[in-house]
C-alpha cells in the first residue's frame, strides 16, 4: 500500500470552491472528487523515482516518443489557427518534441525543464533549452505552452497567475482528462498496474489532479483566461500498445500482445464519442 495523503484544502480551490467531497479508493490509491465540479485530487508524501532516470531511450523513443512527435505535430497545428509565428516558450519541455516542431513550423522556441537529464536530452535538439523552473524572471513569450504539467502540481492556481503574467498570445495546455475512457475503465474495474500509471504514484512527482474539459474550462476561466479551443488526442494509439507496455520489465511481451485488442476496442469507442484521455485547450489571456 502507498502513502498518500489528500491536499489539505477543504474547498475545491482551483475550480468552483465546493467543500463536499467523496473519497474513494481504487487500485491502492485513494482519490478525492469535488462533488460540485467533479475535479479529482490526490495528494502522494513519498518521494518516488525519477520518471527520466531508469528511461531506457531508445525503448521510449520507439514507443511514448512515437505519441510525442505525432501530438506536437498536430498541437503546433492547432496553435498556427491563432497564432502562425512569434516566441513560443514549452514549459517543462521534457525532450524538446513540441518545440522541434514549433522550430520547424518558424517559431522562435526556447524551453524549461526541471529535469536534468530530460533538459540535456532536449538541448541536442533545440539550443535554447534552460534546465530550471517558470519564474518571475522567466521572460515573457507569445505562446506558451504547458504540456503534461498542471497535473504534477502542488499550486495550479499561482501557476496560472504566473502563466499569465508571462504570456502574451495564447496559453496552451495538454492533460490527461478524467473523461477518457482509459481512465474510466481503469477506475471502474479497479486495475491497479493500470491506475498506478495513470496517477504515475510511482514518480517523484505524481499525478496531484485530473481536470476535464469542463473544469479545465472553469479553471481558465477563473484566472481570466478565454479558451479559444478544446481538441483531444489519441493517446495510446493501438500500433504504439506492445512497445508501451513493454517499456515496463514486468509485463511479459505475450500479455503485452494480448492487451492489443482492449486498445484498440477503447481507441474506436473514442473516435465515437469524440473523446479520449488527453486533453488539449488553447487559451488567450
Amino acid at each position: 500500500m502507498l502513502g498518500i495523503v489528500l491536499v489539505s484544502w477543504t474547498r475545491c480551490v482551483p475550480v468552483c470552491e465546493g467543500v463536499r467531497f467523496t473519497t474513494s479508493s481504487a487500485g491502492g490509491l485513494r482519490v478525492r472528487r469535488c462533488l460540485e465540479c467533479n475535479l479529482l485530487t490526490a495528494n502522494f508524501a513519498e518521494e518516488k523515482r525519477s520518471s527520466y532516470a531508469t528511461i531506457d531511450t531508445a525503448a521510449y523513443a520507439q514507443s511514448i516518443g512515437v505519441v510525442r512527435r505525432a501530438q506536437s505535430k498536430t498541437i503546433v497545428g492547432f496553435v498556427q489557427a491563432y497564432a502562425t509565428s512569434g516566441e513560443w516558450l514549452d514549459v517543462g519541455c521534457g525532450y524538446g518534441h513540441v518545440l522541434e516542431e514549433a522550430q520547424a513550423a518558424g517559431y522562435a522556441v526556447r524551453g524549461i525543464e526541471p529535469n536534468a537529464t530530460a533538459a540535456a536530452a532536449a538541448r541536442q535538439r533545440i539550443a535554447r533549452v534552460e534546465h530550471g523552473f517558470l519564474t518571475e524572471s522567466t521572460s515573457s513569450a507569445d505562446i506558451v505552452s504547458t504540456l503534461d504539467v498542471l497535473e504534477h502540481l502542488q499550486d495550479v492556481n499561482a501557476f496560472a497567475q504566473l502563466v499569465k503574467r508571462k504570456v502574451r498570445r495564447a496559453w496552451v495546455i495538454k492533460v490527461p482528462s478524467s473523461d477518457g475512457l482509459f481512465f474510466r475503465v481503469a477506475h471502474a474495474l479497479r486495475i491497479k498496474p493500470a491506475i498506478e500509471r495513470l496517477w504515475q504514484s510511482k514518480y517523484e512527482h505524481p499525478h496531484t489532479i485530473y481536470f476535464n474539459e469542463a473544469t479545465l474550462t472553469r479553471f481558465l476561466e477563473k484566472h481570466g483566461f478565454e479558451v479559444l479551443s478544446a481538441r483531444y488526442l489519441q493517446e495510446v494509439p493501438t500500433d504504439t500498445v506492445v512497445d508501451r507496455l513493454r517499456l515496463d520489465a514486468a509485463i511479459p511481451r505475450w500479455v503485452a500482445y494480448l492487451a492489443v485488442p482492449f486498445f484498440f476496442l477503447i481507441n474506436l469507442l473514442e473516435r465515437l464519442r469524440s473523446r479520449s484521455d488527453a486533453l488539449v485547450i488553447i487559451a488567450r489571456p
